[in-house]
């Protein structure tokens, strides 16, 4: 069995539930708001290459622990055609400082802890977006990770839409859902200042076996 085959293997255990999966996470809100203020320095601007999309990022993991957003909250596709280097998501495991001080987001994090990849926080100004994409691996046809979002602070059915899959997605802001990011999405915010968190995991039994501990089913 080559690579590409474990890797489907690994990524259908997950998704043969669902595409968009609610887990039972559900980050406070009002602790996120206070503690998200002693980072308003370090937000830098999300895939620059792509010009202005009205997108921030803040690194949660990185790949060397620092926060200068270069190249982890870059376009790896991107970096790579530029560079010649390719850099799988999972190379950015490290913790930043953020990861260190965001209580809010300590008990999902400390959750998923056998493998991280790119874990970062994304703001939208009003007209901010995510144009309509699949996730992609550098080095396989199936990605070496996994995708977790959480609609964070000003969020909601009217404020910012997740488009997956041709259609808009019902949500709970502050909760945690798996989604399939090999199938299109975007995101569209309509207001300032709206936050989400984007975790990737590395795709390993564990982390797979965790994932489906959590499923929300009440």
């Amino acid at each position: 069995m080559d690579e590409n085959q474990k890797r489907l293997g690994l990524y259908q255990q997950l998704f043969i539930y669902g595409d968009f999966i609610p887990l039972n996470f559900k980050i406070n809100l009002d602790l996120y708001s206070k503690e998200i203020r002693q980072f308003d320095e370090n937000w830098v601007i999300y895939n620059k290459q792509r010009g202005d999309t009205g997108r921030m990022g803040l690194s949660i993991t990185s790949l060397d622990g620092g926060m200068s957003g270069y190249p982890d909250l870059q376009s790896l596709y991107q970096y790579a055609k530029e560079t010649g280097k390719n850099i799988s998501e999972n190379k950015f495991c490290v913790p930043t400082e953020a990861f260190r001080k965001m209580s809010s987001l300590s008990e999902i994090l400390s959750f998923f802890d056998n493998g991280f990849g790119r874990c970062r926080l994304v703001k939208f100004r009003n007209g901010g977006y995510f144009p309509p994409h699949r996730d992609q691996s550098i080095r396989y046809n199936v990605p070496d990770y996994f995708r977790i979002f959480v609609p964070l602070m000003n969020t909601g059915n009217n404020s910012l839409y997740f488009i997956y899959d041709d259609k808009k997605i019902a949500y709970e802001p502050g909760r945690a859902y798996l989604f399939n990011a090999l199938k299109t999405h975007s995101v569209f915010s309509f207001v300032d200042d709206a936050h989400t968190f984007a975790m990737s995991l590395q795709l390993n039994e564990e982390n797979i076996k965790r994932a489906l501990d959590c499923f929300d089913v009440n």
